[in-house]
C-alpha cells in the first residue's frame, strides 16, 4: 500500500542517518531532521497520541517502566492479536546501553552487534549487515519486563523482585 511504502522509505531515510546518529550521540536529532524533511516535502503529517493509554498503538519506555502498565506490556509481549506494536520507542531510559539491554530482553533487538558504536560508512550496506530477521533475546534484570522470565538475573532496581 501506498502508507507502507511511504514508512518504509521514511524509516530507510532514518536508518541511513546512523553516522549522525554516533556523531551526535542522540537518534532524536536525526529524527526531527528526517521527520522535518517530510512535513515539508512528501507532506507528512505529524499528531500527538495519547502515550498514557492502555491501548497506545506505540508503547514507550513510560509504558516499560511503570508497573501501571503491567497488563498492557504482558499482552504486547505475549504477541496477542490486539497488542502487536509495530514500533516501540525505549524513551524515559537513562542511556543506549540500557535501552539495547531492555529491548533484547522484550526480543525487540534486530541488530548485529559487529555494526553497533559504527558509522554507516564503516558498516557498508546496513540493511544485509546488520538486521536480524529474528530478534536476539537475552535476559539482563528479573525486574524488567521480559519475553521470557528472568528470574535468574539480577534485578536493575536493588531490592526487587522477578518482574514476572
Amino acid at each position: 500500500s501506498g502508507l507502507m511504502k511511504k514508512t518504509q522509505y521514511f524509516f530507510g531515510q532514518l536508518v541511513r542517518q546512523a553516522d549522525t546518529i554516533v556523531q551526535s550521540g542522540s537518534h532524536q536529532s536525526a529524527l526531527n531532521a528526517v521527520m522535518n524533511e517530510h512535513v515539508s516535502y512528501r507532506g507528512l503529517r505529524v499528531k500527538s497520541i495519547k502515550a498514557r493509554d492502555m491501548n497506545c498503538p506505540f508503547p514507550g519506555g513510560f509504558h516499560f517502566h511503570s508497573n501501571q502498565f503491567k497488563p498492557y506490556m504482558k499482552a504486547i509481549l505475549s504477541n496477542s492479536e490486539q497488542n502487536v506494536a509495530s514500533v516501540f520507542h525505549m524513551s524515559w531510559t537513562e542511556n543506549h546501553v540500557n535501552k539495547k539491554k531492555f529491548l533484547q530482553q522484550m526480543g525487540q533487538w534486530y541488530v548485529e552487534d559487529k555494526c553497533t558504536g559504527k558509522t554507516a560508512e564503516e558498516i557498508g550496506e546496513i540493511t544485509t549487515s546488520c538486521c536480524r530477521s529474528k530478534p536476539l533475546f537475552q535476559c539482563h534484570y528479573r525486574d524488567k519486563p521480559s519475553k521470557e522470565t528472568c528470574r535468574d538475573s539480577e534485578p536493575i532496581d536493588k531490592g526487587h523482585g522477578s518482574w514476572w
